[in-house]
């Protein structure tokens, strides 16, 4: 039989092997189902890795602060052992030092019930929320939503001035032996991952991605 004019293998037609597709359908299909652009990709991932420096700071200073205090104090119960059998005036300043480091410790017992307590919990709630913000933005920025790129770029361009006043501030107390400064690096490591974040997610491969969706999500 002889196919009709009109029929599905006719060379022009939509459903012919050489047609012509028709803007928008196959291929907006494709875009859509193809993975993030290596751009877009690296833009999440630098604001999720944000998001774990950021809530991880104040703990790690935490932590700084007493390994140096612990071992502080193990210092002193040494020389203590020590001054005994080479000056008597360097074990009655040893013994100044241990009094302090003992006060010290009751303050902070006194004060767990009621302060040290309801900061943790304040600390960890913070910590988890603004974790959870990174990840919704470092995830649906990858997935192509246009509203976390901007929303993304925002928050870390309004964070990223504040938090350099922060690592200035820490910077200026660098004389102070302190190990718990070194911790203010941390910011310098932020302020890093905010702005490859916005960098990334600009880029023209992350512009064409988010445009497609945007256009394949368009009725």
């Amino acid at each position: 039989m002889i196919a009709a004019p009109g029929g599905a293998g006719a060379p022009g037609m939509p459903g012919a092997p050489g047609a012509p597709r028709s803007p928008g359908a196959p291929a907006a299909v494709a875009d859509v189902r193809a993975p993030a652009p290596w751009s877009l990709r690296l833009a999440g991932v630098s604001w999720i890795a944000a998001g774990v420096v950021f809530a991880l700071g104040p703990a790690l200073v935490a932590l700084l602060l007493q390994l140096q205090y612990a071992s502080l104090k193990r210092q002193a119960f040494r020389l203590a052992g020590l001054a005994g059998a080479v000056d008597p005036t360097e074990l009655l300043q040893v013994e100044q030092y241990l009094a302090e480091f003992d006060r010290i410790e009751a303050l902070v017992v006194d004060a767990a019930g009621w302060i040290l307590v309801p900061l943790l919990v304040v600390y960890a709630c913070l910590a988890l929320l603004s974790l959870a913000g990174y990840l919704v933005f470092g995830v649906w920025t990858v997935r192509g939503a246009n509203w976390a790129r901007i929303t993304g770029t925002a928050l870390c361009g309004v964070s990223t001035p504040v938090a350099l006043l922060v690592w200035l501030l820490f910077a200026g107390l660098s004389w102070i032996p302190l190990d718990a400064l070194w911790a203010n690096h941390a910011g310098l490591v932020l302020i890093a991952l905010h702005v490859l974040g916005i960098v990334f997610a600009w880029l023209p491969a992350s512009n064409a991605y988010v445009r497609a969706r945007r256009a394949a999500r368009a009725p």
